[in-house]
């Protein structure tokens, strides 16, 4: 690991506009995301051992154990999102993202995002839902700036993804990953500018 991190604890109720809904692609499925709480960790910990079996989005090799998926995905800022319709899958969590700083001290007003959706409801539209609120989330946590270190070229949806929501590709990692069934792939770097930036250079000092 490049940089540590110390586990950070926030008051949720600094974040005003949580929960925030949106409808799935169906024009029917209602959901919305909010703050993960200690009962999604089951949920949230096997979808990220899922995605780590697919093989193709996180660095990671898995299965991971809960402890180093806490120490990993939990260190920040955690959302859940869930089924809000009222029927028999209301409440069912269904995706999950962290937003936590990108680089340590002098750098950490950018920050990164891992995302997730669970296998039974990939293609629907959660995804982006949770990307847009990614981009309201980010900004309302005092990020200024959004950098995704690895998105890996063979992930044609995530590209598509960002590419849409206006993410400016600022690099390529050239057969960063070493992927499941794929061999070596690149991977594309992406930033999205949030601001402000006119503050003083030396705040922090």
């Amino acid at each position: 690991m490049a940089y540590v991190f110390p586990k950070k604890e926030r008051c949720k109720d600094d974040i005003k506009i949580l929960p925030l809904t949106g409808v799935l692609k169906d024009g029917a499925t209602t959901v919305e995301v909010d703050w993960f709480s200690d009962g999604n960790f089951s949920d949230v910990h096997r979808m990220f051992n899922d995605a780590l079996d697919d093989g193709d989005s996180y660095p990671y090799e898995g299965p991971m154990d809960a402890e180093t998926f806490e120490a990993y995905y939990l260190s920040h800022d955690v959302f859940v999102c869930r089924i809000t319709s009222s029927d028999s899958l209301a409440g069912t969590v269904v995706g999950s993202f962290y937003i936590k700083p990108n680089w340590p001290g002098r750098c950490s007003h950018i920050c990164n995002g891992g995302f997730l959706v669970d296998r039974p409801y990939r293609g629907r539209g959660i995804g982006r839902f949770m990307a847009e609120c990614f981009l309201k989330l980010a900004p309302a946590l005092g990020y200024r700036a959004s950098f995704f270190n690895l998105v890996f070229a063979s992930n044609e949806a995530s590209i598509r993804l960002w590419d849409s929501l206006g993410f400016e590709r600022v690099g390529v990692v050239p057969r960063a990953g070493r992927l499941k069934g794929l061999g070596y792939v690149d991977a594309i770097q992406y930033m999205y500018d949030f601001g402000p930036w006119d503050v003083p250079a030396d705040e922090g000092e």
